[in-house]
Protein backbone atom coordinates (compact mmCIF):
# COMPACT_ATOMS: atom_id res chain seq x y z
CA UNK A 1 0.00 0.00 0.00
CA UNK A 2 1.47 3.60 -1.60
CA UNK A 3 1.22 6.24 0.89
CA UNK A 4 0.55 10.16 0.10
CA UNK A 5 2.99 12.54 0.69
CA UNK A 6 2.46 14.80 4.28
CA UNK A 7 -0.20 17.63 3.23
CA UNK A 8 0.23 20.80 4.00
CA UNK A 9 -3.52 21.76 3.61
CA UNK A 10 -6.74 20.27 4.64
CA UNK A 11 -8.69 18.76 1.47
CA UNK A 12 -11.35 21.50 0.81
CA UNK A 13 -14.40 20.85 -0.92
CA UNK A 14 -14.75 22.45 -4.25
CA UNK A 15 -17.56 23.09 -6.51
CA UNK A 16 -16.82 20.92 -8.91
CA UNK A 17 -16.94 18.06 -6.36
CA UNK A 18 -20.47 19.00 -5.39
CA UNK A 19 -21.49 18.74 -9.49
CA UNK A 20 -22.42 22.30 -10.71
CA UNK A 21 -20.09 21.38 -14.28
CA UNK A 22 -20.63 19.46 -17.25
CA UNK A 23 -18.06 17.92 -18.87
CA UNK A 24 -17.12 20.69 -21.02
CA UNK A 25 -17.98 23.63 -18.65
CA UNK A 26 -15.64 21.86 -16.01
CA UNK A 27 -12.16 22.17 -17.54
CA UNK A 28 -9.56 23.53 -15.54
CA UNK A 29 -9.73 26.92 -14.55
CA UNK A 30 -6.11 28.41 -13.03
CA UNK A 31 -4.58 26.50 -10.62
CA UNK A 32 -5.63 27.79 -6.94
CA UNK A 33 -2.66 29.14 -5.15
CA UNK A 34 -3.49 26.95 -2.32
CA UNK A 35 -3.63 23.00 -2.11
CA UNK A 36 -2.26 20.63 -4.80
CA UNK A 37 -3.66 19.41 -8.09
CA UNK A 38 -6.38 16.96 -7.98
CA UNK A 39 -7.54 17.35 -4.56
CA UNK A 40 -11.02 17.38 -5.43
CA UNK A 41 -11.48 13.82 -6.36
CA UNK A 42 -11.09 13.16 -2.79
CA UNK A 43 -14.22 15.28 -1.80
CA UNK A 44 -16.36 12.59 -3.88
CA UNK A 45 -16.65 9.41 -2.11
CA UNK A 46 -17.07 7.85 -5.72
CA UNK A 47 -13.79 9.67 -7.40
CA UNK A 48 -11.76 9.12 -4.10
CA UNK A 49 -12.20 5.24 -4.30
CA UNK A 50 -11.35 5.71 -7.79
CA UNK A 51 -8.16 7.35 -6.15
CA UNK A 52 -7.14 4.88 -3.10
CA UNK A 53 -7.74 1.91 -5.84
CA UNK A 54 -5.17 2.92 -8.10
CA UNK A 55 -2.88 4.64 -5.18
CA UNK A 56 -3.59 1.07 -3.55
CA UNK A 57 -2.05 -0.78 -6.23
CA UNK A 58 -4.89 -2.41 -7.73
CA UNK A 59 -3.83 -4.48 -10.87
CA UNK A 60 -6.65 -3.16 -12.75
CA UNK A 61 -9.52 -0.46 -12.17
CA UNK A 62 -12.45 0.32 -14.61
CA UNK A 63 -14.10 3.03 -14.42
CA UNK A 64 -17.25 2.82 -16.59
CA UNK A 65 -19.16 6.35 -17.14
CA UNK A 66 -22.09 8.20 -18.64
CA UNK A 67 -22.29 9.96 -21.24
CA UNK A 68 -21.34 13.56 -19.37
CA UNK A 69 -19.75 12.28 -16.72
CA UNK A 70 -16.79 13.73 -16.29
CA UNK A 71 -14.40 11.32 -17.76
CA UNK A 72 -11.41 13.06 -19.14
CA UNK A 73 -11.53 15.47 -16.08
CA UNK A 74 -11.21 12.40 -13.93
CA UNK A 75 -8.36 11.31 -16.37
CA UNK A 76 -6.51 14.58 -15.67
CA UNK A 77 -6.94 14.86 -11.94
CA UNK A 78 -6.13 11.39 -11.19
CA UNK A 79 -2.67 11.78 -13.40
CA UNK A 80 -1.88 15.62 -11.96
CA UNK A 81 -2.93 14.01 -8.39
CA UNK A 82 -0.94 10.45 -8.27
CA UNK A 83 2.08 12.02 -10.14
CA UNK A 84 2.18 15.64 -7.78
CA UNK A 85 1.58 13.78 -3.87
CA UNK A 86 2.46 9.91 -5.12
CA UNK A 87 5.43 10.73 -6.95
CA UNK A 88 4.08 7.93 -9.49
CA UNK A 89 5.24 7.98 -13.64
CA UNK A 90 1.77 8.42 -14.38
CA UNK A 91 1.16 7.83 -18.31
CA UNK A 92 -1.98 8.48 -20.05
CA UNK A 93 -2.92 6.64 -23.29
CA UNK A 94 -5.81 8.61 -25.11
CA UNK A 95 -7.53 7.13 -28.66
CA UNK A 96 -6.83 10.06 -30.82
CA UNK A 97 -4.58 13.55 -31.16
CA UNK A 98 -7.42 15.70 -30.78
CA UNK A 99 -8.04 13.67 -27.49
CA UNK A 100 -4.22 13.98 -26.35
CA UNK A 101 -4.05 17.89 -26.87
CA UNK A 102 -7.06 18.31 -24.96
CA UNK A 103 -5.68 16.20 -21.90
CA UNK A 104 -2.50 18.19 -22.49
CA UNK A 105 -3.93 21.54 -22.28
CA UNK A 106 -6.00 20.11 -19.19
CA UNK A 107 -2.96 19.12 -17.29
CA UNK A 108 -0.91 21.87 -18.23
CA UNK A 109 -3.70 24.29 -16.29
CA UNK A 110 -4.18 22.11 -13.29
CA UNK A 111 -0.60 20.91 -12.50
CA UNK A 112 3.13 21.48 -12.33
CA UNK A 113 3.90 22.66 -15.52
CA UNK A 114 7.35 20.40 -14.56
CA UNK A 115 6.09 17.65 -14.21
CA UNK A 116 3.29 17.50 -17.07
CA UNK A 117 4.70 16.39 -21.30
CA UNK A 118 2.81 15.11 -24.16
CA UNK A 119 4.65 13.18 -26.52
CA UNK A 120 4.99 14.28 -29.63
CA UNK A 121 6.84 14.36 -33.26
CA UNK A 122 9.46 17.14 -33.67
CA UNK A 123 10.05 18.96 -36.58
CA UNK A 124 6.39 19.63 -37.42
CA UNK A 125 3.78 22.22 -36.43
CA UNK A 126 3.44 22.63 -32.61
CA UNK A 127 0.18 21.07 -31.11
CA UNK A 128 -2.71 23.54 -29.42
CA UNK A 129 -1.31 21.81 -26.10
CA UNK A 130 -1.46 25.05 -24.50
CA UNK A 131 1.04 25.53 -21.93
CA UNK A 132 2.07 21.96 -21.94
CA UNK A 133 5.75 21.00 -22.52
CA UNK A 134 6.54 18.95 -26.15
CA UNK A 135 9.11 15.55 -25.49
CA UNK A 136 10.41 14.77 -28.68
CA UNK A 137 12.10 11.07 -29.51
CA UNK A 138 15.31 12.79 -28.23
CA UNK A 139 14.69 14.01 -25.08
CA UNK A 140 14.61 11.89 -21.67
CA UNK A 141 10.90 10.81 -21.17
CA UNK A 142 10.87 10.99 -17.72
CA UNK A 143 12.53 13.15 -14.70
CA UNK A 144 15.60 11.54 -13.10
CA UNK A 145 13.52 11.27 -9.55
CA UNK A 146 10.11 12.42 -8.87
CA UNK A 147 6.69 11.82 -10.00
CA UNK A 148 5.40 13.25 -14.05
CA UNK A 149 3.04 12.49 -16.08
CA UNK A 150 3.21 12.08 -19.96
CA UNK A 151 0.22 11.84 -22.50
CA UNK A 152 0.40 10.36 -25.35
CA UNK A 153 -2.41 8.73 -28.55
CA UNK A 154 -2.29 4.71 -27.63
CA UNK A 155 -0.54 4.64 -31.36
CA UNK A 156 2.08 6.27 -29.86
CA UNK A 157 2.58 4.25 -26.81
CA UNK A 158 2.97 1.19 -29.32
CA UNK A 159 5.42 2.04 -31.11
CA UNK A 160 7.46 3.29 -28.25
CA UNK A 161 10.20 1.05 -26.05
CA UNK A 162 8.99 -0.23 -22.79
CA UNK A 163 12.00 0.65 -21.12
CA UNK A 164 12.39 4.03 -22.02
CA UNK A 165 8.79 4.77 -21.54
CA UNK A 166 7.83 2.45 -18.50
CA UNK A 167 4.94 3.85 -16.13
CA UNK A 168 3.90 3.12 -12.48
CA UNK A 169 0.57 3.68 -13.78
CA UNK A 170 -1.37 3.68 -17.10
CA UNK A 171 -4.61 5.74 -17.14
CA UNK A 172 -6.47 4.72 -20.50
CA UNK A 173 -8.85 7.43 -21.50
CA UNK A 174 -12.23 6.61 -23.66
CA UNK A 175 -10.99 3.09 -22.85
CA UNK A 176 -14.27 1.56 -24.84
CA UNK A 177 -12.33 2.67 -28.46
CA UNK A 178 -9.65 0.92 -27.31
CA UNK A 179 -9.75 -3.03 -28.61
CA UNK A 180 -8.26 -5.60 -25.90
CA UNK A 181 -5.26 -6.39 -28.30
CA UNK A 182 -3.63 -3.01 -28.04
CA UNK A 183 -4.33 -3.17 -24.17
CA UNK A 184 -2.50 -6.27 -23.92
CA UNK A 185 0.48 -4.48 -25.84
CA UNK A 186 0.33 -1.29 -23.65
CA UNK A 187 0.63 -3.52 -20.44
CA UNK A 188 4.43 -3.83 -21.57
CA UNK A 189 4.39 0.09 -20.54
CA UNK A 190 3.10 -0.49 -17.29
CA UNK A 191 4.77 -3.80 -16.03
CA UNK A 192 3.58 -4.28 -12.71
CA UNK A 193 2.08 -1.68 -12.50
CA UNK A 194 -1.51 -0.41 -12.37
CA UNK A 195 -4.05 0.13 -15.20
CA UNK A 196 -7.09 2.76 -14.76
CA UNK A 197 -9.42 2.57 -17.52
CA UNK A 198 -12.11 5.39 -17.93
CA UNK A 199 -14.73 5.18 -20.56
CA UNK A 200 -18.51 5.35 -21.52
CA UNK A 201 -19.49 1.58 -22.37
CA UNK A 202 -22.64 3.34 -24.11
CA UNK A 203 -19.99 4.75 -27.33
CA UNK A 204 -19.41 2.77 -30.79
CA UNK A 205 -17.26 -0.14 -30.27
CA UNK A 206 -13.64 0.10 -31.73
CA UNK A 207 -13.48 -0.33 -35.96
CA UNK A 208 -11.87 -3.33 -36.50
CA UNK A 209 -11.14 -3.69 -40.17
CA UNK A 210 -9.62 -7.43 -39.94
CA UNK A 211 -11.12 -10.71 -39.81
CA UNK A 212 -12.29 -11.00 -36.18
CA UNK A 213 -14.96 -14.41 -37.19
CA UNK A 214 -12.89 -16.32 -35.38
CA UNK A 215 -13.69 -14.85 -31.98
CA UNK A 216 -16.85 -14.68 -32.62
CA UNK A 217 -18.20 -16.59 -29.38
CA UNK A 218 -15.16 -15.13 -27.54
CA UNK A 219 -15.51 -12.80 -24.33
CA UNK A 220 -11.68 -12.08 -24.25
CA UNK A 221 -11.66 -11.52 -28.78
CA UNK A 222 -8.47 -9.01 -29.32
CA UNK A 223 -11.33 -6.70 -31.65
CA UNK A 224 -13.20 -5.99 -28.29
CA UNK A 225 -13.80 -2.54 -25.95
CA UNK A 226 -10.68 -3.41 -23.98
CA UNK A 227 -12.54 -3.05 -20.35
CA UNK A 228 -15.06 -5.24 -21.70
CA UNK A 229 -12.49 -8.43 -22.20
CA UNK A 230 -10.13 -7.40 -19.14
CA UNK A 231 -13.28 -7.77 -16.92
CA UNK A 232 -14.00 -10.95 -18.53
CA UNK A 233 -10.53 -11.95 -18.39
CA UNK A 234 -9.66 -11.48 -15.30
CA UNK A 235 -12.73 -11.18 -13.14
CA UNK A 236 -11.35 -11.21 -9.88
CA UNK A 237 -8.10 -8.90 -10.47
CA UNK A 238 -10.84 -6.27 -11.80
CA UNK A 239 -12.01 -3.11 -9.35
CA UNK A 240 -15.32 -2.00 -11.22
CA UNK A 241 -16.10 1.46 -9.83
CA UNK A 242 -18.87 3.35 -11.56
CA UNK A 243 -19.52 7.33 -11.98
CA UNK A 244 -23.21 7.48 -11.29
CA UNK A 245 -24.05 11.15 -12.33
CA UNK A 246 -23.89 13.15 -16.00
CA UNK A 247 -23.20 16.76 -15.66
CA UNK A 248 -24.68 16.93 -19.22
CA UNK A 249 -27.36 15.63 -20.18
CA UNK A 250 -31.36 17.01 -19.35
CA UNK A 251 -33.61 14.28 -16.71
CA UNK A 252 -35.29 13.64 -19.54
CA UNK A 253 -32.61 12.60 -21.63
CA UNK A 254 -31.41 11.18 -18.70
CA UNK A 255 -34.29 8.77 -18.66
CA UNK A 256 -34.71 7.67 -21.95
CA UNK A 257 -31.01 6.80 -22.64
CA UNK A 258 -30.14 4.88 -19.34
CA UNK A 259 -32.80 2.71 -19.98
CA UNK A 260 -32.66 2.13 -23.03
CA UNK A 261 -28.85 1.62 -23.41
CA UNK A 262 -27.56 1.54 -19.57
CA UNK A 263 -29.39 -0.96 -18.07
CA UNK A 264 -26.23 -2.15 -16.03
CA UNK A 265 -25.08 1.51 -15.14
CA UNK A 266 -27.67 3.24 -13.53
CA UNK A 267 -26.84 7.10 -13.58
CA UNK A 268 -29.22 10.11 -12.92
CA UNK A 269 -28.70 13.87 -14.03
CA UNK A 270 -27.12 16.74 -12.29
CA UNK A 271 -27.22 19.18 -15.19
CA UNK A 272 -28.09 22.18 -13.91
CA UNK A 273 -31.13 24.29 -15.32
CA UNK A 274 -30.30 24.83 -19.01
CA UNK A 275 -33.24 25.36 -21.82
CA UNK A 276 -33.74 26.84 -25.07
CA UNK A 277 -36.31 29.45 -25.96
CA UNK A 278 -37.94 29.90 -29.61
CA UNK A 279 -40.67 32.64 -30.53
CA UNK A 280 -40.90 32.69 -26.43
CA UNK A 281 -41.59 29.30 -26.03
CA UNK A 282 -39.18 27.09 -24.09
CA UNK A 283 -38.18 23.92 -26.25
CA UNK A 284 -38.24 20.39 -24.45
CA UNK A 285 -35.44 18.48 -23.92
CA UNK A 286 -36.22 15.44 -26.62
CA UNK A 287 -37.89 16.12 -29.99
CA UNK A 288 -38.87 14.73 -33.62
CA UNK A 289 -39.78 15.71 -36.60
CA UNK A 290 -40.85 13.50 -39.47
CA UNK A 291 -39.28 13.55 -43.11
CA UNK A 292 -40.27 11.60 -46.57
CA UNK A 293 -36.59 9.81 -47.29
CA UNK A 294 -38.09 8.40 -51.11
CA UNK A 295 -34.39 8.20 -52.15
CA UNK A 296 -32.62 6.53 -49.52
CA UNK A 297 -30.41 8.50 -46.39
CA UNK A 298 -29.17 11.21 -49.20
CA UNK A 299 -32.55 12.14 -50.18
CA UNK A 300 -32.60 16.29 -50.73
CA UNK A 301 -35.97 15.86 -48.51
CA UNK A 302 -33.44 14.84 -45.34
CA UNK A 303 -30.96 17.68 -46.18
CA UNK A 304 -33.46 20.20 -46.34
CA UNK A 305 -35.06 19.18 -43.31
CA UNK A 306 -31.87 19.07 -41.25
CA UNK A 307 -30.90 22.45 -42.91
CA UNK A 308 -33.98 24.15 -42.61
CA UNK A 309 -34.02 23.04 -38.62
CA UNK A 310 -30.60 24.36 -37.83
CA UNK A 311 -31.46 27.91 -39.51
CA UNK A 312 -34.79 27.59 -36.93
CA UNK A 313 -32.59 27.27 -34.36
CA UNK A 314 -30.04 30.12 -34.88
CA UNK A 315 -32.69 32.20 -36.63
CA UNK A 316 -34.27 33.18 -33.28
CA UNK A 317 -33.08 30.53 -30.49
CA UNK A 318 -32.09 31.61 -26.92
CA UNK A 319 -30.34 29.68 -24.47
CA UNK A 320 -30.93 30.29 -20.69
CA UNK A 321 -28.47 29.12 -18.03
CA UNK A 322 -27.68 29.80 -14.26
CA UNK A 323 -25.42 32.20 -15.99
CA UNK A 324 -28.35 34.59 -18.06
CA UNK A 325 -29.66 34.56 -21.52
CA UNK A 326 -27.65 35.03 -24.98
CA UNK A 327 -28.90 34.14 -28.58
CA UNK A 328 -27.87 30.75 -29.36
CA UNK A 329 -24.78 30.42 -31.57
CA UNK A 330 -23.17 28.59 -34.30
CA UNK A 331 -20.85 26.87 -32.06
CA UNK A 332 -23.72 26.02 -30.12
CA UNK A 333 -25.48 23.79 -31.82
CA UNK A 334 -24.43 20.26 -33.63
CA UNK A 335 -25.41 18.17 -36.13
CA UNK A 336 -24.93 14.24 -35.90
CA UNK A 337 -25.22 11.82 -38.92
CA UNK A 338 -24.21 8.10 -39.51
CA UNK A 339 -23.29 7.93 -42.92
CA UNK A 340 -20.18 10.68 -44.49
CA UNK A 341 -21.94 10.86 -47.24
CA UNK A 342 -25.13 12.78 -45.33
CA UNK A 343 -22.32 15.01 -43.06
CA UNK A 344 -20.71 16.08 -46.45
CA UNK A 345 -23.83 17.28 -48.02
CA UNK A 346 -25.08 18.80 -44.69
CA UNK A 347 -21.81 20.75 -44.15
CA UNK A 348 -22.19 21.83 -47.73
CA UNK A 349 -25.38 23.38 -48.15
CA UNK A 350 -24.97 25.22 -44.04
CA UNK A 351 -22.14 26.91 -45.89
CA UNK A 352 -22.96 29.93 -44.83
CA UNK A 353 -22.66 28.92 -41.02
CA UNK A 354 -19.00 27.25 -40.87
CA UNK A 355 -19.09 27.49 -36.85
CA UNK A 356 -22.29 24.61 -36.83
CA UNK A 357 -20.34 21.27 -35.96
CA UNK A 358 -21.19 18.48 -38.48
CA UNK A 359 -20.18 14.92 -38.51
CA UNK A 360 -21.25 11.42 -38.35
CA UNK A 361 -21.57 9.32 -34.39
CA UNK A 362 -18.37 8.33 -34.68
CA UNK A 363 -16.73 11.18 -34.92
CA UNK A 364 -18.54 13.06 -32.56
CA UNK A 365 -18.02 10.58 -29.61
CA UNK A 366 -17.20 12.63 -26.63
CA UNK A 367 -18.27 15.97 -27.71
CA UNK A 368 -21.71 18.14 -27.02
CA UNK A 369 -23.28 21.35 -27.62
CA UNK A 370 -26.07 23.17 -26.48
CA UNK A 371 -28.56 22.11 -28.76
CA UNK A 372 -28.22 19.42 -31.35
CA UNK A 373 -29.94 17.87 -34.49
CA UNK A 374 -29.77 14.35 -35.25
CA UNK A 375 -30.50 12.36 -38.26
CA UNK A 376 -31.81 8.89 -36.86
CA UNK A 377 -29.76 5.45 -38.08
CA UNK A 378 -32.73 4.50 -40.11
CA UNK A 379 -33.85 7.50 -42.33
CA UNK A 380 -33.71 6.63 -46.03
CA UNK A 381 -34.02 2.40 -44.90
CA UNK A 382 -36.24 0.10 -45.90
CA UNK A 383 -34.32 -2.86 -44.74
CA UNK A 384 -33.46 -3.55 -40.85
CA UNK A 385 -29.54 -4.10 -41.00
CA UNK A 386 -26.41 -4.17 -38.68
CA UNK A 387 -25.27 -0.60 -39.09
CA UNK A 388 -28.81 1.32 -38.59
CA UNK A 389 -29.90 -0.55 -35.58
CA UNK A 390 -25.98 -0.42 -33.75
CA UNK A 391 -27.35 0.81 -30.50
CA UNK A 392 -23.97 2.67 -29.38
CA UNK A 393 -24.77 4.34 -32.67
CA UNK A 394 -28.18 5.53 -32.08
CA UNK A 395 -26.74 6.47 -28.22
CA UNK A 396 -24.02 8.65 -29.12
CA UNK A 397 -26.61 10.63 -31.46
CA UNK A 398 -28.89 10.59 -28.65
CA UNK A 399 -26.06 12.61 -26.12
CA UNK A 400 -24.34 15.54 -27.84
CA UNK A 401 -26.60 17.78 -26.59
CA UNK A 402 -27.16 19.75 -22.88
CA UNK A 403 -30.29 21.91 -23.49
CA UNK A 404 -32.25 20.90 -26.78
CA UNK A 405 -32.35 18.10 -29.16
CA UNK A 406 -34.00 17.24 -32.34
CA UNK A 407 -34.18 14.00 -33.92
CA UNK A 408 -35.50 13.91 -37.95
CA UNK A 409 -37.00 10.37 -38.34
CA UNK A 410 -37.98 8.89 -41.35
CA UNK A 411 -42.16 8.34 -42.28
CA UNK A 412 -41.58 4.59 -42.68
CA UNK A 413 -39.28 3.58 -40.16
CA UNK A 414 -42.30 2.54 -37.91
CA UNK A 415 -43.89 0.12 -40.45
CA UNK A 416 -40.49 -1.28 -41.63
CA UNK A 417 -39.42 -2.04 -37.84
CA UNK A 418 -42.80 -3.47 -37.29
CA UNK A 419 -42.37 -5.72 -40.31
CA UNK A 420 -39.41 -7.07 -39.53
CA UNK A 421 -40.31 -7.58 -35.55
CA UNK A 422 -38.93 -10.39 -33.30
CA UNK A 423 -35.51 -10.03 -33.35
CA UNK A 424 -33.60 -9.09 -30.28
CA UNK A 425 -31.78 -6.16 -32.57
CA UNK A 426 -34.74 -5.00 -33.92
CA UNK A 427 -37.25 -5.21 -31.04
CA UNK A 428 -34.63 -3.27 -28.77
CA UNK A 429 -34.55 -0.44 -31.41
CA UNK A 430 -38.29 -0.37 -32.15
CA UNK A 431 -38.45 0.13 -28.37
CA UNK A 432 -36.50 3.31 -28.70
CA UNK A 433 -37.62 4.95 -31.75
CA UNK A 434 -41.41 4.26 -29.75
CA UNK A 435 -39.71 6.66 -27.44
CA UNK A 436 -38.63 9.30 -29.86
CA UNK A 437 -41.96 9.22 -31.33
CA UNK A 438 -43.41 9.99 -27.97
CA UNK A 439 -41.43 13.02 -27.72
CA UNK A 440 -42.94 16.44 -29.22
CA UNK A 441 -42.97 16.67 -32.65
CA UNK A 442 -42.08 20.22 -34.01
Amino acid sequence: MRAFKPLNNRVSTPAAAAGTQDETAARPATRPGTGYPGQELLADPVTAQIVLAAWGGAPAVIVPSPPGSGKTRLTVHLGALLSDRGGLRVGIAAQTRAQATDIARRLAAVGDRDKVGVLWKTGGPRPDVGDCPIIGNKYDVWPASGGAVRVATTAKWLVSEPDRLGADLLIVDEAYQCTYGDLCALGSMAKNASLVLVGDPGQIAPVVTGDTSRWADSPTGPHLPSPQALAAAHRNAVSIIALRYTWRLGPATTALVQSAFYPELPFTSRRPDEHLTLGGVQLPELSHRAVSAANGPTSQSVIDATVGRVRELLDGATVSTAAGSRPLGESDIAVVVPHVAQAAAIRATLGEFPGVLVGTANALQGLERAAAVAVHPMVGKRIPEGFSLDASRLCVMLSRHRCHLTVLVDEQTEAVLEGHAGEDDLDAAAAVFDQILRTNAV
